[in-house]
């Protein structure tokens, strides 16, 4: 078969007698229900605590420790070994990262018992973070992005990783988000780059304002612009305030509404979706269980 023949999927179509003679292996989880070599959206309004729960889960995942009953380390036992992280926060400087990661620290790697020298090495060996808050642009639709100098770091830095975080995905790329031909490109972009890295890449995203004032923050809906970036992902985490109804529904306390945060998996193509996870912003903002500061 020649080269050319070995890149056209259409040369190899699937061998459905060996698919039916044998048992298929197991589904890939980095996340329930987000599985390698996919992409990922994480969705919410600003001031959520997005960027808060993309170092926690990062954080969690370097050190093989669990997060928030089972976001991370809710799968199998090979989700509880440490794993290599990169997030590229675009909008973050290292002094407010620095800040984010001692608070981090303090509430949830305390809880977890790891020696803290022990966490310390942990994530400089796992967990890889850029902040280019101030730096150039790093647009993933620009002509030949893979060969710029920033396309080829980032693309090497990801190398290894078992999960990619682009925060926000809005900050690389130049398209309008309501070009649904525009988002379309940017997510089979961003799944050749998912593939090819083995890695599960999550775009962190913000929702739309339509989604706060009508109260569907929690559906698949939400997000802001074309519903093409939806549509081409395979999971999506949703974060919201909660509303009238929902701090009803969830019984919230009326002095706990304003630090009250609600985790929604509104997609989720390979697992059953689950309930509502109602969270708590702590100091600083890091999130936790209820029960974990009552």
């Amino acid at each position: 078969m020649s080269e050319r023949e070995l890149l056209n999927p259409f040369c190899r179509p699937l061998n459905i007698g060996y698919m039916l003679r044998n048992s298929p292996p197991a589904l890939d989880h980095v996340l329930p229900g987000l599985l390698a070599k996919t992409a990922g959206l994480l969705v919410g309004p600003g001031a959520v605590s997005k960027t808060m729960l993309a170092l926690q889960v990062g954080i969690a995942m370097a050190t093989g420790t669990s997060l928030l009953g089972g976001l991370v380390g809710g799968t199998d036992s090979s989700s509880s070994q440490p794993q290599r992280v990169v997030l590229v926060l675009a909008e973050e400087s290292a002094a407010v990262v620095w800040h984010r990661l001692h608070a981090i620290a303090s509430v949830q790697l305390a809880a977890t018992g790891i020696d803290p020298e022990t966490s310390a090495d942990l994530l400089k060996r796992n967990l890889v973070i850029h902040a280019l808050a101030g730096s150039d642009q790093v647009n993933l639709l620009g002509d030949n992005w893979e060969r710029t100098s920033s396309g080829e770091q980032l693309l090497a830095a990801c190398q290894g990783a078992r999960l990619v975080i682009l925060d926000p995905v809005r900050d690389f790329h130049n398209a309008d988000e309501n070009d649904s031909t525009a988002m379309k490109a940017l997510a089979r972009h961003i799944a050749s780059y998912a593939t090819s890295t083995g890695a599960a890449w999550l775009l962190v995203h913000h929702s739309s304002r339509a989604a706060a004032l009508n109260g569907y923050g929690g559906s698949s809906d939400a997000g802001r612009g074309s519903t093409a970036l939806t549509n081409a992902v395979r999971w999506q985490l949703n974060l919201s305030r909660p509303t009238r109804d929902s701090v009803k529904h969830h019984r919230i306390p009326a002095d706990l509404v304003a630090q009250t945060v609600l985790l929604d998996v509104p997609k989720a193509n390979y697992v059953e979706i689950t309930g509502t996870i109602v969270v708590r912003r702590g100091p600083h903002g890091v999130l936790t269980l209820p029960e974990e500061v009552a």
